[in-house]
C-alpha cells in the first residue's frame, strides 16, 4: 500500500470548454457543466446547466464519459472565505439526464483515471475528503478575490492513499452507498417541487385577467413577535435556495435589526441579482411558536388564514409575479430593490375553495415527507464526512466479505426451486 501523487494515477487531464453564445457553422449544441452545478446535477436537477456552442474538433477531447471526475479549478469568493476545489464524479446516471453531448466548463478539469491503478470513484473520494479536510486550501490563490486552484502543484504535491483494488471497491460500495441514499432523496424533493409547481399552476392564480389584488391570499411583511434577544435562528442571502423549497443552513444569534418570519411563511429575495437569481425559501426550520430572523433584503409571504401555507411559495416561483417584482424594482444600478408594496398590486384570480383546500392537502404532505427526506440526508451526510477521512486514510479498514460456502450436494436441490 503506498500514498501516491494524483499525477501518477491520471491517465488523462483537459482543460473544459465555453464555447459561443449562439449557433456557428462548425458547431455542436452542449450543456457545459459548471462547479455551481455540481450539488444539482448530483440530485438530478440539471435545468440550470447553460448550453452552448462548442467547435466540433474540440468536442472529442472535452465530452465526458462516465468516470471521469471534475475538478473545479476557480470559483468561490475569497472575502467569503469560500473555497474553489470541489469535486464531482460522473457516471451513466447522471449523463442520461442530458439531452445533448456534455462538456465541462472552462474553470472545471477533467480528470481521468489508470483504471488499473485506482477506481476512478475512490479517486473522487480522496479529492472530496481534501476539500472537507480545507487540504485545498494549499493549492489555491486567493490574490484576484477570487479561489483559483493550482492544479499543476495540486497533481504533484496531494497524495492518495492507494490500497489494492478489492479494499478500494469496499470503501466505494459503503461511501457510494450512503451518497446514492443522499441523492435518491434530493430527486424525490426536486419531483415534489416539479409537480406542486404544476398543480399550483393550474389553479389559475396567476394567470392573465386576475382581477383582485395578491393580497387577498397573501399579506407581505406581516407583524411577527421579535426573536427571543438571547438568540433566534438566523438565515442569511447565502442560504436561500434558487430552485427548491428547503433552506438547508442557518446560524443562531443574537437579532438585529432585519426580516422576522415564523414557520410557514416564505422569503423572498428583494434585491438585484438575487431577486432575478430566484432566491426563494419555505421556511419549516424552527420550534414551534419561534420566531426567526434573516436579511433586511428579504420579504416575507405570509398565508392568509384559510389559504394553505405553501401557496405563497410557489407564488413567489412563479414565472408572472417573479416578472412583476423585476419589473419594480428600482434604485441605482447594482443595488436595485423592489418593496413590498410594490407587490400588492399584482392580480390574481382566487381559486374555490376546495381547490385550495385540496392543493393544501397535496402540498402539505409533499413538504412534510420531503422535511423528512433532507433530515435523513443530513444524517447521512454527516455519518459519510466522518467516515470518509478515517477510510481514506486508512485509520478504519474494511472487512473482506467471507468466502461463499457451498454444502455438497445442495446444488441440484437448489437449483430445483426456480425451475
Amino acid at each position: 500500500m503506498s500514498l501516491r501523487p494524483y499525477r501518477d494515477l491520471v491517465s488523462f487531464a483537459r482543460g473544459g470548454g465555453w464555447g459561443s453564445d449562439r449557433p456557428l457553422d462548425g458547431h455542436d449544441r452542449v450543456a457545459v457543466i459548471r462547479g455551481t452545478d455540481f450539488a444539482g446535477v448530483r440530485a438530478g436537477r440539471t435545468d440550470a446547466v447553460p448550453h452552448r456552442w462548442e467547435k466540433r474538433p474540440a468536442l472529442p477531447q472535452r465530452l465526458l464519459r462516465p468516470g471521469d471526475v471534475l475538478l473545479e479549478i476557480s470559483g468561490g469568493s475569497a472575502a467569503r472565505g469560500q473555497s474553489t476545489g470541489r469535486s464531482l464524479f460522473v457516471d451513466a446516471e447522471l449523463l442520461s439526464g442530458f439531452d445533448h453531448p456534455v462538456i465541462p466548463a472552462s474553470f472545471c478539469r477533467v480528470l481521468r483515471f489508470d483504471t488499473s491503478l485506482v477506481e476512478p470513484r475512490y479517486a473522487y473520494y480522496g479529492l472530496l475528503d481534501m476539500y472537507l479536510s480545507g487540504r485545498v486550501r494549499a493549492y489555491e490563490n486567493q490574490s484576484t478575490g477570487i479561489s483559483n486552484f493550482g492544479f499543476d502543484g495540486f497533481l504533484g504535491a496531494e497524495r492518495l492513499r492507494v490500497p489494492p483494488l478489492d479494499e478500494q471497491r469496499r470503501i466505494v460500495a459503503l461511501l457510494g452507498a450512503l451518497d446514492d441514499r443522499i441523492g435518491g432523496n434530493e430527486r424525490v424533493v426536486n419531483a415534489y417541487e416539479d409537480l406542486l409547481r404544476a398543480e399550483f399552476a393550474a389553479l389559475g392564480v396567476t394567470a392573465v385577467g386576475g382581477t383582485v389584488p395578491v393580497t387577498e391570499l397573501v399579506e407581505f411583511n406581516p407583524r411577527t413577535p421579535p426573536p427571543d434577544p438571547a438568540g433566534a435562528p438566523y438565515v442569511d442571502m447565502a442560504a436561500l435556495p434558487t430552485r427548491v423549497a428547503a433552506i438547508r443552513t442557518w446560524s443562531r444569534r443574537p437579532p438585529r435589526s432585519g426580516s422576522r418570519f415564523r414557520n410557514g411563511d416564505t422569503l423572498l429575495a428583494r434585491i438585484t441579482p438575487c431577486l432575478e437569481n430566484g432566491k426563494t425559501g419555505y421556511v419549516d426550520l424552527l420550534a414551534g411558536d419561534e420566531t426567526g430572523a434573516g436579511s433586511g433584503e428579504f420579504i416575507v409571504l405570509r398565508a392568509r388564514p384559510g389559504v394553505p401555507p405553501q401557496l405563497p411559495y410557489f407564488l413567489a416561483r412563479d414565472g408572472r409575479f417573479r416578472a412583476h417584482a423585476i419589473q419594480r424594482m428600482a434604485g441605482s444600478t447594482g443595488r436595485q430593490r423592489v418593496h413590498a408594496a410594490d407587490l400588492a398590486d399584482f392580480r390574481i384570480t382566487v381559486p374555490g375553495p376546495r381547490a385550495l383546500a385540496v392543493f393544501g392537502d397535496r402540498a402539505g404532505a409533499a413538504f412534510a415527507h420531503a422535511a423528512a427526506l433532507l433530515a435523513e440526508s443530513r444524517s447521512l451526510t454527516e455519518l459519510r464526512d466522518v467516515l470518509l477521512p478515517e477510510l481514506m486514510s486508512g485509520r478504519q479498514s474494511l472487512p473482506a466479505p467471507a468466502p461463499a460456502c457451498t454444502i455438497e450436494g445442495t446444488d441440484e436441490a437448489a437449483s430445483s426451486v426456480y425451475e
